[in-house]
């Protein structure tokens, strides 16, 4: 398994999506940081779960997918090779990738909000700051296999317009309401309420904020928000892993 994972990651080197996962999180930073700086590290964390986080999965999931399917998957399918374990090593390679990504919005966000006490309307408790970082990535892990099947089935822009704007709608909108069980796209965001304080509209989780209510504060989410996406992200990656096995070299 170790030679599929190296192999995959090796075709990441000198790309766009080793750049990509240094962008994405800086820009999180430096937007807040020039438009809302008294609230720089609760913005921070908003602009990254609501819109730079689900871009930059999309992405890079969809620029991992047409990699091989630019060569009709030539390079892959016609080697003596396991497509379980390679379609698997995908999600990895993206898996890692989103985590790097995060440590590093993680570590700037922290040191300009917490350390440098920048912006101190919006500071984050440092131990929050890092489950809130963590369980971003746990409940997006799901989208990497379900965004490399949409990649190669349908291309990169249609994927990357579904799934962002579904996002946007779902992940945002809903997530402050009581379906969001049922609406994957509405958990992580639903969680950050109670971990971050923070609505998904990016204003502070407190009294006299719009679509607030006291019931957002309760930590009893963020385990079943935990499970469910771990759960989705396991049935994807099966399903997709089988159906990656099941192709053929045109």
């Amino acid at each position: 398994m170790g030679a599929y994972f190296k192999s995959e990651y090796l075709k990441t080197k000198h790309t766009f999506i080793g750049k990509l996962i240094f962008l994405a999180p800086i820009f999180a930073i430096l937007f807040p940081l020039g438009l809302t700086p008294a609230y720089f590290e609760i913005d921070s964390y908003n602009w990254w779960y609501s819109m730079l986080l689900p871009g930059m999965v999309s992405l890079l999931c969809t620029l991992a997918a047409v990699k091989d399917k630019k060569m009709k998957n030539m390079a892959v399918l016609s080697l003596p090779i396991d497509l379980k374990k390679v379609w698997i090593s995908k999600v990895l390679v993206c898996m890692l990738m989103i985590a790097f990504a995060s440590i590093i919005h993680l570590i700037g966000s922290v040191i300009i909000g917490d350390v440098l006490h920048f912006g101190k309307l919006g500071i984050i408790p440092i131990t929050n700051a890092v489950l809130g970082s963590l369980v971003l990535i746990v409940t997006f892990l799901w989208q990497i296999p379900l965004c490399l099947f949409l990649g190669s089935k349908i291309g990169m822009f249609p994927t990357i317009l579904i799934n962002i704007i579904t996002y946007l709608i779902l992940g945002i909108i809903l997530a402050v309401k009581d379906v969001m069980w049922i609406i994957p796209y509405a958990v992580p965001s639903r969680l950050m309420c109670p971990i971050i304080k923070v609505l998904p509209n990016g204003l502070p989780a407190v009294q006299g904020s719009t679509t607030f209510r006291s019931e957002l504060l309760s930590s009893s989410v963020i385990l079943p928000g935990i499970i469910i996406t771990l759960v989705l992200f396991a049935i994807l990656t099966i399903l997709t892993a089988k159906w990656y096995e099941g192709q053929e070299a045109k």
